[in-house]
């Protein structure tokens, strides 16, 4: 007997995000461009016989007495070697001698020393280091010749923080860059304020299925009213399920949040159960049909608490003399951007990263100015930042001729210009 079993699994999205039913209509397109129909089903034959095994390797192996001769085969005294002339056997001039250990233990040697100083090489001018294979297959755009000897001059800032030494020989303090853990450490999500406004919005649920009017039966997104949206959420907001109920939203938002190294999963979700502990089963409706509203209000709230302690305890640092600006970046010797930019003039490398039309038009005026000496488009990730309490990212680099390094940032007045440079503030300048 045969039966159909559709491979269509059935599964219900809640959101509450506008751009949701471009999503919807993402996925229906993508469905009808593979070609889904009602004919794409699998046949399950339950008389199928079950395959045979394959018989166990291990039976299969004939095992092989080290003297020679087969399992089966009585041991025999007799010198089979005994009619072998030797006298006419040589090694041939084709096969090189084999290497005695000791000559392969230095062979490795030399490698393994060539190797890192080709590591160090790199690694000293400012390229990351790959595998020979992706090495090959990356495009590297080093200095322009004519800045070479200039470009040795900048050093630019850092902030450093002072830490006990890692080496076990030594009792003392070693200097490094300071990073964003460093100022996180005693941060207590888990204690901090609940407090956020969840703005509400008209919910709605949509399901994707096949259309049956439609010849070919191509599947689309319906909108859920009535019977079936009050079953789905009555199911959801069942309150014999409540304790469940916390515990699977709670991982549902962590999964939406994602990661958010340095503060622990852990801390972010003993948080995100505090929030739910509370809410009535209407506010839990509201959160199941507006779970990406939820979990935007949640994120922002976590971001706005880390940085708030991470700015608190920089100060603090500062007020210490703990963390000191100490100049310490210089510029690779080479890049390797995604995508390059157009050429302009003065521009430091012979391809500079893309960057968008109002940043070429701001970066040309600027390259064609009597006093600069060079520019480069500082890449957001992978070049120099400003390591305060917020990690900031300048657009550009410009050196000019009277040797003065210029940090900018080209997305106007609408930022907080002031809050994205705390090297500024604490030079007064």
């Amino acid at each position: 007997m045969k039966h159909k079993f559709p491979l269509l699994n059935v599964s219900y999205v809640l959101t509450a995000s506008s751009r949701f039913l471009e999503t919807l209509d993402n996925i229906v397109k993508g469905l009808n461009k593979a070609g889904f129909s009602d004919k794409d089903y699998k046949l399950a034959d339950s008389t199928a016989v079950e395959p045979a095994r394959p018989a166990d390797p291990l039976q299969q192996l004939t095992l092989i007495p080290s003297l020679g001769v087969t399992q089966n085969q009585p041991e025999s005294d007799e010198d089979i070697t005994s009619d072998i002339d030797v006298s006419r056997i040589s090694v041939s001039d084709d096969y090189p001698e084999v290497e005695s250990v000791s000559e392969i233990e230095n062979t490795a040697i030399e490698q393994n020393e060539a190797f890192e100083k080709a590591v160090s090489e790199m690694e000293s001018s400012g390229i990351p280091v790959l595998p020979n294979e992706i090495q090959k297959l990356v495009k590297r755009y080093t200095i322009k010749e004519v800045f070479k000897d200039e470009v040795e001059k900048v050093n630019l800032p850092q902030f450093y923080l002072k830490v006990p030494s890692n080496d076990l020989f030594s009792s003392g303090l070693e200097e490094l860059p300071l990073e964003k853990e460093n100022l996180l450490e005693g941060f207590a999500l888990s204690k901090a304020d609940t407090n956020i406004a969840f703005d509400t919005i008209t919910s709605e649920l949509y399901k994707v299925d096949l259309d049956e009017t439609k010849k070919e039966h191509t599947p689309t997104f319906v909108r859920l009213d009535g019977i079936v949206k009050e079953s789905v959420m009555t199911f959801l907001l069942d309150p014999a399920r409540k304790e469940s109920r916390i515990k699977n939203f709670t991982r549902r938002i962590m999964d939406l949040i994602g990661n958010m190294y340095p503060i622990a999963d852990k801390e972010i979700e003993k948080y995100i159960n505090r929030i739910l502990e509370d809410f009535t089963d209407e506010q839990f409706s509201a959160f199941a049909n507006n779970e990406y509203t939820y979990k935007d209000k949640i994120k922002q709230k976590i971001t706005a608490l880390s940085e708030s302690y991470a700015e608190q305890k920089f100060k603090d640092f500062l007020d210490t003399d703990k963390v000191f600006i100490k100049s310490s970046y210089s510029l690779p010797k080479s890049i390797s951007p995604g995508d390059t930019a157009k050429d302009i003039t003065k521009s430091l490398y012979e391809k500079e990263g893309k960057m968008n039309g109002f940043e070429e038009q701001v970066i040309n005026e600027i390259g064609n100015m009597s006093n600069i000496a060079f520019w480069s488009r500082n890449i957001d990730r992978k070049g120099f930042r400003i390591n305060g309490f917020i990690n900031h990212y300048p657009d550009f680099i410009i050196q000019t001729k009277s040797g003065k390094t210029v940090l900018l940032e080209t997305k106007g007045d609408h930022l907080d210009a002031e809050q994205k440079n705390p090297i500024r503030r604490v030079l007064g300048k």
